[in-house]
């Protein structure tokens, strides 16, 4: 599956008619989330998809506005509530310290629904540059390249600057690269986004550091302004678009370097980090949130998937410590960022080490052989 996200432009009826459409989702995601909650609080029943799917048709003779709305984009939103709950119980099995119940929606954090079936007797359908939407109408959509594969779901989502649908496709074919024989372990950090196994270290952008000061000059601007009032409005509006535009910069730096990766190797192995636990750190938490790690990480494993590359996880205890030459381990603390190991002589760069041993864990024999100490410099360990 592939998704494709593209542009759309609707007039001011059709605007207004996605924001009703939103606020009646959003509705019925909160009134299926609290009657689920009472349920289990009060009588300490589970209330499943089917029986909230159940109740429907008779919802539909009280709340008409209901009928305003495509029937699957409304059962897709007890789906979705569904799906949140089952994520829930199952970071409970997981043994999770706060598993987070599913929250109720507020009208900024509910932004999407989902069209389930395509065709002109489902919920829409792509005729030229207009999109069909089943109770809503016709939209512009801006389509930026071409659509390779069979559509199988539409959402549509609201964002900072404007209305997009994603089409989720499945493709026909997978992309295709040449076997190249090359394995790599991929070591993530802050001085460098990341450091592979032949030396090569891929710059850290540090985007969200360099729009620093315009986002603290529009949230200053946004702090300024009259509780409900228009202006405040348009501020929060160039303060989402300012931390959009990180984002997507964010977004569009992850696909490309992963893309080099997939089709550089054949096997990439990665540490399976606990970034939760490092975000703890208020020293390095902005910076860790700023590369991005997991994100980078989940694009890579969908990549490899797609092309038929081995994407390995490998713990990532020690992985830091260990020599890649020999196994010995030498401990170093953070700062220091040469290794030099006096058994085998090895002197490389931290994370040149770490992403040897870990493409070594992963199944690979890779190690740059970097400097050498003097050899009467090197001592056995006792």
């Amino acid at each position: 599956m592939k998704a494709y996200k593209f542009k759309l432009k609707p007039s001011k009826y059709i605007e207004q008619k996605l924001d009703n459409t939103l606020y009646i989702c959003r509705e019925l995601y909160n009134a299926g989330l609290q009657e689920r909650r009472d349920a289990y609080r009060h009588s300490k029943i589970s209330i499943s998809y089917q029986d909230q799917s159940k109740q429907l048709p008779e919802i539909k003779k009280t709340r008409t506005d209901l009928k305003e709305i495509n029937a699957q984009v409304v059962q897709n939103v007890l789906k979705r509530l569904d799906r949140s709950m089952d994520n829930f119980f199952g970071r409970i099995k997981k043994g999770a310290k706060e598993p987070g119940f599913p929250r109720f929606k507020g009208k900024d954090r509910y932004n999407s629904f989902t069209y389930p079936q395509a065709g002109r007797k489902g919920g829409y359908y792509l005729a030229g540059n207009k999109l069909h939407l089943s109770k809503i109408g016709k939209v512009k959509i801006f389509l930026s390249r071409q659509i390779e594969g069979t559509i199988k779901t539409c959402t549509i989502k609201r964002e900072a600057d404007g209305w997009f649908v994603i089409f989720a496709v499945d493709e026909d074919r997978s992309p295709y690269y040449p076997k190249t024989g090359e394995t790599t372990g991929v070591d993530v950090g802050i001085e460098n986004f990341a450091a592979l196994t032949n030396g090569e270290m891929v710059d850290n952008p540090k985007l969200l550091r360099k729009a620093e000061r315009k986002l603290k000059k529009a949230q200053r601007n946004l702090a300024r302004k009259k509780l409900k009032s228009k202006n405040r409005k348009k501020a929060k509006s160039l303060v989402a678009k300012q931390h959009q535009k990180v984002a997507r910069q964010r977004r569009d730096f992850h696909h490309k370097e992963s893309l080099k990766l997939v089709k550089a190797y054949d096997r990439i192995t990665f540490e399976d980090l606990n970034i939760a636990g490092l975000l703890k750190n208020h020293h390095l938490a902005k910076s860790i949130a700023d590369a991005g790690w997991n994100t980078f990480k989940l694009i890579t494993e969908a990549k490899a998937a797609c092309a038929g590359r081995k994407f390995v996880e490998v713990p990532a205890r020690f992985t830091s410590q260990d020599c890649s030459g020999c196994g010995n381990r030498v401990k170093k603390t953070l700062s220091e960022r040469e290794h030099r190991c006096i058994v085998c002589g090895l002197v490389c760069h931290r994370d040149t080490n770490s992403a040897n041993i870990l493409d070594q864990k992963g199944g690979g024999s890779a190690c740059v052989d970097g400097r050498r100490l003097p050899r009467e410099t090197r001592t056995c360990p006792v």
